[in-house]
């Protein structure tokens, strides 16, 4: 039987590896001499976000940072998608991992697409988890008019980060306790500053230099990047393994870890990535 996250625990087992700009980024390293495959949490989640599938990946060598502003990593002064990519290659040089697997979810597949058009000779296999090479396309949404109206504090039991985290299957309750807090500690102006650097964001023609291969995964009912998002992604990415998990949402990983991890491992092993 798998054993439950350990949610109250998963702080104390952070890390930290100083940024050339003197910023510490925090991560959480599963260790081991398995394959080193590092994890990209989304938007206002942290490396919590892989908790529920951590145990499913054994034999992994897992990495999973909090991304700049989120979890126990301070905010940079002027994110991008692109500083985040090379905030991880800095990571992986401190931790002596010369090449490695990344799986992103959300905003975390967007940097996992930056990385690896930016430093294609570290990655050798990428998998995207409800991502988009063009997120902007939230612009005009209610959503979007929310995000920006926040104002601190921001309450873990509000309507809006209920919302925020609504999934379309069942998940685990006191995961999703730990997940709203870290989000409402958040201040308003990193949400917002995150948020403006994802409208900003446009992957189009960078995905042309990935050579890496890449799995595309995604839930069916996801209401953030959907059917229009995945269109984009299968066009720049014609030869990507794809699968669309029906009746889920935009954090599958959270629905169905199990099922999203043999996915990944599939992907993985099948390929016999170096």
């Amino acid at each position: 039987m798998i054993a439950a996250a350990d949610q109250a625990g998963w702080n104390a087992r952070k890390r930290f590896v100083a940024m050339a700009d003197g910023r510490r980024l925090a991560y959480v390293d599963s260790g081991g001499d398995g394959m080193p495959l590092f994890l990209l949490h989304g938007y206002t989640d942290s490396s919590r976000s892989w908790s529920l599938i951590e145990p499913h990946l054994a034999g992994l060598r897992l990495v999973m940072p909090d991304l700049p502003g989120h979890g126990l990593s301070p905010a940079m002064p002027l994110p991008a998608v692109e500083a985040f990519a090379d905030d991880i290659v800095r990571l992986a040089d401190a931790l002596g991992i010369a090449r490695f697997a990344v799986a992103g979810h959300s905003m975390g597949a967007i940097t996992a697409f930056a990385l690896a058009a930016r430093h294609g000779g570290r990655v050798t296999a990428l998998a995207s988890i409800c991502g988009s090479l063009r997120p902007d396309l939230l612009a005009g949404t209610a959503l979007g008019a929310e995000i920006r109206a926040l104002a601190d504090p921001i309450e873990p039991e509000s309507r809006f980060l209920r919302e925020w985290h609504r999934c379309a299957l069942p998940v685990d309750a006191d995961f999703i306790r730990w997940i709203a807090r870290e989000a409402a500690d958040m201040p308003a102006a990193v949400w917002q500053a995150l948020y403006a650097v994802l409208e900003a964001t446009d992957l189009r023609r960078a995905a042309s230099g990935i050579r890496a291969p890449v799995l595309l995964l995604a839930g069916d009912e996801d209401a953030l990047f959907d059917a229009p998002h995945r269109a984009i992604l299968h066009a720049a990415f014609p030869r990507a393994t794809t699968e669309i998990l029906a009746a889920h949402s935009h954090n599958p990983h959270w629905e169905s870890p199990a099922r999203v991890a043999a996915a990944l491992l599939a992907f993985l092993t099948q390929r016999k990535h170096p």
